[in-house]
């Protein structure tokens, strides 16, 4: 396309003192943390990297105000963080960056420079954090659905709802309340987009036992490897727009399933709404307790022809 743009292979970053952009770089997932230190001599501060790479000086004043900011493709800047240094004294900032620029075409071009940004919770953890992802195509798609759903209790358990129609079977299927949905609310979505996901034989009708029930994957069947292989690859990591999920024999449910956002940010049905949330990453994170389980697959969609 026109006007396309390849992203950094990183983050790319500025860092504005008193205005003036003191050093533009991108930085790699392998880098080392840049440390700069401002002196004051003779009206000027001057700065520098790591002890020994010159920067730009700004005029000295009683305070120096500091940012570091993200720069998107486009030139479009995002602060993540700004202080004011006073003099004679130290400033430190730790700039680790929940945002990430996922390429997931395999040109690795991105379509255009928007971020999606969302806040997302942890477990038990009176924290608020925000992840930003720049992401194309069919994952876009499927996360940008699933995120217009946010907060929705349309699909909790204490309710009841219908599956949208199956575009090839035309059918629907009823979940009672007091059940889990989270694997409704993946069929709901990709359905709404026009992706076809096979539904799977889960028993007999209760009243013509002849006839096959099928409905919708459950959790515990995204996360079997043998399984929905004609649309859906295996993958061991994540990438935004993957659905992970894992098995485990509940009471009420064969484990979870939702769309990842990024490596650790999970949007899912919950009991009692749609929730943006370390689900199926706590274990990883630290975040979790006894009953918290972690994604153990991750299912992409082949962009094939379901069967």
């Amino acid at each position: 396309m026109r006007g396309t743009k390849t992203p950094p292979k990183g983050v790319k970053f500025q860092l504005p003192v008193d205005g003036l952009v003191i050093d533009d770089n991108i930085i790699q997932n392998d880098d080392k943390p840049r440390i700069y230190s401002l002196i004051s001599a003779k009206g000027q501060t001057e700065i520098t990297l790591s002890g020994t790479k010159k920067l730009p000086s700004v005029k000295t004043r009683d305070s120096h105000d500091v940012t570091v900011q993200i720069v998107g493709a486009s030139g479009a800047t995002k602060a993540m963080h700004t202080t004011t240094l006073t003099e004679g004294k130290s400033l430190s900032i730790v700039a680790v960056s929940p945002w990430v620029k996922v390429p997931l075409s395999t040109s690795g071009a991105v379509s255009n420079d928007t971020f999606y940004e969302v806040e997302y919770g942890v477990k038990r953890r009176n924290q608020t954090r925000t992840v930003k992802v720049v992401i194309q195509d069919m994952p876009r798609r499927i996360l940008m659905e699933a995120l217009s759903h946010r907060g929705s209790t349309v699909w909790a358990g204490g309710i009841s709802k219908k599956s949208l129609p199956h575009p090839t079977l035309k059918e629907t299927v009823e979940f009672p309340a007091e059940t889990n949905k989270c694997n409704l609310f993946v069929y709901d979505v990709l359905t709404s987009i026009g992706i076809n996901v096979a539904w799977i034989e889960h028993g007999k009708a209760k009243f013509l036992p002849w006839m096959i029930k099928i409905s919708p994957p459950l959790a515990g069947e995204w996360a079997d490897n043998e399984r929905l292989l004609a649309s859906w690859k295996v993958e061991s990591s994540p990438l935004p727009g993957d659905i992970g999920a894992y098995a485990v024999t509940y009471s009420n449910a064969s484990g979870h399933v939702g769309f990842v956002l990024t490596n650790g940010v999970c949007i899912s049905a919950g009991w009692d709404k749609i929730e943006v949330n370390d689900a199926g990453f706590r274990n990883a994170s630290g975040n979790a307790v006894p009953d918290d389980h972690d994604f153990t697959i991750f299912r992409r969609y082949k962009h094939s022809t379901p069967r």
